[in-house]
């Protein structure tokens, strides 16, 4: 998850796409060592591994409508990946964080959790973006923002995905885009269907991947600007 700082100045923009990713890359570098984000690695299901916790969701200080639809779920102690970077994800001021676990360990949970946690629905504009590299995750993520967020009055979302349609002039309302980086730089870009300075949490799913995927990271990273 990333919280957007300031935009780059005129001259960055004139940069060809590689120095573009080139620096993105290594200031990402450079901060994880300055700063001290967090690269949290999880590979073994033991009292060590990702799936042992201590503690519960009530000690990680969640809202009381979050706590509510995870006890309805049945989920009462967080995976060690959730506990090790809740807590950080909630931050203030907030703070950047890179994280890997084996698959099935909750990384979902966390990031959806987090986004949750800094949305204001009062606010009728999209604070939280959300992006993967695939239709099909972009719908499974949306379905855990469905059951997490339930509870959470007001609070609504929006798919920036294939098929999906924007008339130029519109504005988005919901307050959570959950999409594909091609059609989400489109909204944002083209349509200016939102304005990404209110946007508050800014998650890549399968970073990995997108960054293997050379069209798909250059989209990324544009949008993260």
């Amino acid at each position: 998850m990333s919280f957007t700082g300031p935009p780059p100045s005129a001259a960055q923009n004139e940069l060809p796409v590689d120095s573009k990713v080139n620096q993105f890359l290594n200031k990402q570098l450079t901060d994880i060592s300055q700063d001290m984000e967090y690269n949290i690695k999880s590979s073994r299901i033991d009292p060590q591994g990702p799936l042992y916790s201590g503690k519960t969701f009530t000690s990680l200080r969640l809202k009381p409508e979050l706590l509510k639809a995870l006890g309805e779920l049945g989920f009462i102690q967080p995976s060690k990946i959730q506990e090790m970077i809740l807590p950080v994800l909630l931050m203030a001021p907030p703070q950047n964080v890179i994280a890997q676990a084996q698959s099935g360990t909750g990384k979902t949970v966390a990031f959806v959790l987090a986004m949750l946690s800094r949305v204001d629905p009062t606010k009728p504009w999209p604070q939280c973006i959300c992006l993967a590299p695939t239709f099909e995750l972009a719908l499974q993520i949306g379905d855990v923002i469905r059951e997490l967020g339930k509870h959470v009055l007001g609070l609504t979302w929006k798919y920036a995905i294939k098929g999906a349609q924007l008339q130029h002039g519109t504005k988005i309302t919901e307050h959570i885009i959950i999409g594909t980086p091609g059609k989400t730089y489109d909204w944002i870009i083209k349509f200016k269907a939102l304005d990404p300075s209110k946007i508050v949490a800014f998650v890549l799913d399968e970073a990995d991947q997108m960054i293997s995927m050379q069209g798909i990271m250059e989209q990324s990273i544009r949008l993260h600007q």
